[in-house]
């Protein structure tokens, strides 16, 4: 088995199959990272040159996965993540960043609705495929 760890827009690291001459198809695993903008969304190209111009990383999406780290004490105001789109022909993955207000009803605090959050940096790993 080959490994080749390369970094341009994303970071990806890169596996061949063993024992082929010349293979042809490869596994890649990409990391990236986004901020969410206004509408809560987060989006990663997993491009050479991180955006939606440069060329794939990969072929395939076998599994994507977004998440987020926190260190705000205050469940309410926290930021949660949600993978939304994994989208091939447009060479990106996305993600919704939310957080949940809360509203007091009869002196009891309840959960309330998620609003979007900007400005969160969000971490994408996506695994898929790539034909040489």
């Amino acid at each position: 088995m080959s490994i080749e760890f390369f970094t341009l827009g994303p970071t990806a690291i890169q596996l061949f199959k063993a024992g082929e001459q010349n293979p042809q198809k490869a596994k890649r695993i990409v990391y990236g990272q986004a901020t969410s903008n206004a509408n809560g969304i987060a989006t990663l190209y997993f491009t050479d040159n991180g955006l939606a111009d440069g060329n794939p990383l990969l072929d395939t999406i076998d599994y994507a996965v977004s998440s987020i780290y926190s260190t705000n004490s205050t469940i309410n105001a926290r930021p949660r993540v949600q993978m939304r789109e994994k989208n091939i022909t447009g060479k990106y993955v996305s993600a919704n960043v939310t957080n949940i207000s809360g509203v007091t009803v009869l002196g009891i605090s309840v959960l309330g609705s998620e609003n979007p959050m900007s400005g969160i940096v969000v971490d994408f790993m996506i695994l898929g495929s790539f034909h040489n």
